[in-house]
């Protein structure tokens, strides 16, 4: 039986979707991803690896061209599609693909889908990898309890050189990541200014981040960017020295971004911060790993506010690294 799956995101909804084709159910099958151009280096470092095929988001008819060539070529048996625009589920339907499943999100759900399932996910009522299991077991005919969601395994392909280019050594250190994308709300940078100030009486601090998150860090660079137990490595990593430094820190402290879940699947201790914004909560985007932890402001209805993110101290983050 030949499967594609498609989730065409971000970082961090790849990783909660990828874990799906571990499920029994599929063991028989040969499975296939379509992904998000730029994210293949996920698939290639995850264990078990996987195969897949990018697309770019930003040229949606090239993408919609490529998408049906690639489906014709394959003949899949089934389709599932966990997130993509309408033109990849144009392509799902013009493909001839026997089953197209998908969830009930927009016009074209029920148009080019023969298969579809209506989730409520902005009511996050549980995670983003209970819902794509969900989804998956519905597409199959199968009971979703009885299938667990494993945790998705990275393995960084980086070399020991890179903690002598940076004097470092590994469980050493540890990384915080204040910068994030999306809406959600982010922690107040002098909060974040107060945990550095406690971790480096513990163990040396790397600072990761890229030019976007410019606006996250304008109050915490002048502090620590020539601070000698600091690494200061903004817009200087490759994908393949993030997650090689991520797997080998003491710990990872970042808020909701892709940054955390690669921290998670590299089986790293981790803690995020969340907003108590119910479409941005922990319950449904918490980091999934053997070590992962999250914190959110103990705040509700009109008491949740961006103002309230303060509300958690380094102290708690300090707690739940075990320090």
């Amino acid at each position: 039986m030949k499967v594609i799956l498609i989730r065409l995101d971000k970082i961090g909804d790849l990783i909660a979707t990828l874990p799906v084709d571990r499920v029994s159910f599929l063991s028989n099958a040969q499975v296939k991803w379509v992904i998000a151009e730029g994210l293949g280096f996920i698939t290639t470092m995850a264990e078990p690896r996987r195969d897949h095929f990018e697309l770019s988001l930003k040229t949606p008819w090239k993408s919609f061209w490529k998408l049906l060539s690639f489906l014709r070529s394959e003949k899949p048996d089934k389709v599932v599609m966990f997130y993509g625009p309408w033109w990849a589920s144009l392509a799902m339907w013009l493909s001839g693909a026997k089953l197209r499943a998908g969830r009930i999100s927009q016009w074209h759900s029920l148009l080019f889908f023969n298969k579809s399932l209506r989730q409520s996910r902005s009511l996050a009522q549980k995670h983003e990898a209970d819902y794509n299991m969900d989804l998956l077991s519905y597409a199959f005919d199968r009971d979703p309890s009885q299938h667990r969601m494993p945790f998705l395994d990275l393995r960084p392909h980086g070399s020991n050189h890179f903690f002598e280019k940076v004097q470092l050594s590994k469980m050493e250190y540890f990384v915080v990541h204040p910068g994030m994308s999306g809406a959600a709300w982010n922690w107040p940078q002098s909060r974040y200014n107060e945990l550095i100030e406690k971790l480096i009486e513990v163990a040396p601090v790397v600072i990761t981040g890229t030019t976007s998150d410019d606006r996250f860090l304008n109050e915490i660079k002048p502090k620590w960017e020539n601070h000698p137990k600091v690494r200061w490595m903004q817009n200087q990593l490759s994908m393949d020295e993030l997650i090689f430094l991520l797997r080998h820190a003491k710990a990872v402290v970042a808020p909701s971004t892709g940054v955390l879940h690669l921290a998670a699947s590299c089986r790293t201790k981790c803690v995020g911060i969340y907003s108590p914004f119910r479409a941005h909560s922990a319950v449904r985007w918490g980091p999934r790993g053997e070590d992962a932890k999250s914190l959110t402001p103990d705040v509700h209805g009109s008491g949740a506010s961006p103002e309230s993110m303060a509300s958690i101290t380094a102290k708690d983050v300090m707690i739940a690294l075990g320090l």
